[in-house]
C-alpha cells in the first residue's frame, strides 16, 4: 500500500480523509491476518512495524510521486493499492501489477477555473496529468455509489474497473458522551471552510437564525481562506476553533446540539458520519452524497438561505427531535464501519488476482 502524509497530519490516523482511509484500511488488513506494509512520507517515524516511510522533500505533495516511483520500482507484490491520484500513479510508471488505486471522488472535473486561484491551477493540471496514468490501473476505488457514478459519467475508465466502497469511522473513539448544559443550543461545524464546503452559507443562515434566537450559538471548526473572512465578520456568537485534531473531534462533536454539513459535493461525507456516530442530530444538503449517507437519519435540505435556514431551525426548536434524529444517526453511523471497507477491499484485490 502506498499513502502519503503531510506534518501536520500524522498517520496514526489522526488526519483528515484520505490519510485515514489509507491508515484504518491497512489497520483492518492486518487485524484479518494479511501481509500489509503501507509506504508514507517520513514526517514521522510511524510506530507500526507495517507502516514504512519514504524519504521525500516537505515543500509539498507534488515531489512525491518520483520518490515514490524509486521505492517500489523493483518491489513485488501480490498487489499494489494506492490511496489516491498522486500516489497511484507510480504504481503505473512502475508497471505494477495488479494496482488497485483509491480515487475517492473525481470533484476536480467539476471545478470551474474561473473560481480557482493560479496554485489551485497548478494542482489540477497535475491531478489531471496524474490520472491519465491511473485509468491504466486494474481497480479504481471510489467512496460512495455517488461517486461512482459521477467517475463512470466524466471519466474514460471502464464501469467494471470502479468499485464503491464507504469509509468507515472509528466507533472507539467516536461516540456520544454527556453534554454540558450551557444554556445555549450550539450549531456547528467541522472541515474545510472554503469553496464546495459551501459554509458561507452556514454562517449566512445562522446571522438569520440569531436576529429572532438569542440562545443559538454557531461553532466553526476547520482552516482555509474563509478562515480570515470568517473572523473579520465578527459575527456576534460565531466561534472559530481553527483546526482540531482528531483525537479532539469527538469532543469538539459532542459538544453541539446540532450539526450542519451545507456541503455542494463530497466524495463520501466524513464529517456527517462522525457527527452521527456522536448522536449529534445532523442537518446537511440534499445532495450530492449526503442521501446515500445520512438516508433518513437527518435533514436533507436545499442547499439556500431560507430552506436551510428553517431545516436547522426545526432543529433547535424542538428538542424532542434532535433527541430522534441523534439516535437514528448513532444506528446509521454504525453501518459504516472500516472492517467493512477491508472486507470489501479484499474482494476487489481477489479480483484483480484473477
Amino acid at each position: 500500500m502506498v499513502g502519503y502524509t503531510i506534518p501536520q497530519s500524522n498517520i496514526n490516523g489522526t488526519s483528515r480523509g484520505i490519510a485515514r482511509y489509507i491508515y484504518y484500511t491497512g489497520s483492518e488488513l492486518v487485524k484479518m491476518g494479511h501481509d500489509v506494509k503501507l509506504f508514507v512520507r517520513d514526517d514521522m517515524k510511524p510506530p507500526e512495524k507495517w507502516i514504512k516511510t519514504i524519504s521525500s522533500p516537505k515543500v509539498g505533495w507534488i515531489p512525491y510521486p518520483l520518490f515514490v516511483y524509486n521505492k517500489i520500482r523493483n518491489m513485488d507484490s501480490d498487489v499494489f493499492h494506492a490511496d489516491y491520484v498522486h500516489t497511484g500513479a507510480p504504481l503505473i510508471w512502475a508497471k505494477k501489477r495488479p494496482s488497485v488505486v483509491a480515487i475517492h471522488d473525481v470533484l476536480p472535473f467539476s471545478y470551474d477555473k474561473k473560481d480557482l486561484t493560479p496554485m489551485d491551477r497548478v494542482r489540477v493540471m497535475l491531478y489531471m496529468r496524474n490520472f491519465k496514468s491511473i485509468e491504466k490501473a486494474d481497480a479504481i476505488i471510489v467512496a460512495s455509489e455517488c461517486a461512482r457514478n459521477e467517475a463512470i459519467e466524466r471519466t474514460r475508465i471502464p464501469e467494471e474497473k470502479i468499485h464503491a466502497v464507504h469509509y468507515g469511522i472509528d466507533a472507539r473513539m467516536l461516540k456520544p458522551t454527556p453534554k454540558k448544559d450551557t444554556g445555549k443550543i450550539r450549531i456547528g461545524y467541522i472541515g474545510g471552510l472554503d469553496g464546495r464546503k459551501n459554509v458561507t452559507l452556514l454562517v449566512e443562515c445562522f446571522k438569520k437564525i440569531s436576529r429572532k434566537n438569542k440562545d443559538v450559538e454557531l461553532h466553526l471548526a476547520g482552516t482555509g481562506r474563509n478562515f480570515a473572512k470568517f473572523k473579520e465578520m465578527r459575527v456576534p456568537n460565531m466561534f472559530l476553533h481553527g483546526d482540531v485534531k482528531y483525537q479532539d473531534v469527538s469532543s469538539f462533536l459532542n459538544s453541539l446540539d446540532v450539526f450542519v454539513f451545507p456541503t455542494l459535493g463530497e466524495g463520501f461525507g466524513l464529517p456527517v458520519c462522525e457527527a452521527m456516530a456522536c448522536g449529534v442530530p445532523v442537518v446537511a444538503s440534499n445532495l450530492t452524497t449526503m442521501p446515500e449517507i445520512v438516508g433518513d437519519a437527518g435533514i436533507l435540505s436545499e442547499p439556500n438561505v431560507k430552506e436551510m435556514s428553517d431545516s436547522i431551525e426545526k432543529m433547535v426548536a424542538d428538542r424532542l427531535l434532535r433527541k430522534k434524529m441523534g439516535r437514528r444517526g448513532i444506528d446509521r453511523a454504525r453501518e459504516f464501519t472500516w472492517r467493512k471497507a477491508a472486507e470489501k477491499t479484499v474482494d476487489i484485490y481477489e479480483e484483480v488476482m484473477k
